[in-house]
């Protein structure tokens, strides 16, 4: 039987192919159990955030954010790396105040996934922000734009596919799995119902 928490091969040797202010590119020689070579490469990024941010009316903070690996832009959820010597939830404070000019009152930890390619893989910590407010937001830099849409739209367009970015999609299934256990409820939108007439 397969030992799965052995690696199936051996690290022979690697070098620092790149090294970057946002990356760093690793390339390794393996060796597999059969004695063949191979050559694997490991693309080291900083951890990231994503923010689910609903405000009192509620709408979803969303960002459409000009990916350079895409060719086009994405619809993301507030995002930003974790810096050296900071932590998930002040990335988690920026993403949202460069990204969207909001400031939240609230902060609660959501869960924490990993988003993994033959390459590369990502920590990603997702972040729930309550009592929403305005704050001076730094200048756009061209390749974001950000929007809101009603909280159960974003969901619905989370598992129809509008809203591609995994990481994303994993932060709105995580809040939307909390609501559905009573921990939380974005504000009731619905048009008050009319007075039931009375008649005589």
């Amino acid at each position: 039987m397969t030992d799965l928490t052995v690696a199936p091969w051996h690290t022979i040797c690697g070098r620092l192919v790149h090294a970057g202010a946002e990356l760093c590119l690793f390339e390794y020689q393996i060796l597999h159990p059969d004695g063949t070579r191979d050559v694997r490469h490991r693309l080291v990024e900083p951890d990231s955030t994503r923010v689910v941010a609903v405000d009192p009316a509620g709408q979803l903070a969303l960002i459409w954010h000009w990916r350079y690996p895409l060719g086009y832009p994405a619809i993301e959820l507030p995002s930003a790396p974790v810096e050296p010597d900071s932590d998930p939830q002040t990335a988690a404070q920026r993403a949202l105040r460069d990204g969207c000019g909001l400031a939240a009152r609230e902060w609660t930890g959501i869960g924490t996934i990993t988003v993994a390619t033959q390459a590369a893989g990502q920590t990603v910590h997702l972040y729930r922000a309550a009592g929403l407010h305005r704050t001076p937001q730094t200048l756009s830099d061209g390749e974001r734009l950000a929007f809101a849409l009603p909280y159960p739209v974003a969901v619905a367009s989370a598992v129809t596919g509008a809203i591609q970015d995994a990481a994303s999609i994993a932060a709105l299934l995580h809040a939307e799995q909390q609501r559905l256990a009573g921990d939380w409820q974005p504000p009731d939108t619905r048009p008050p119902r009319p007075p039931r007439c009375r008649f005589s």
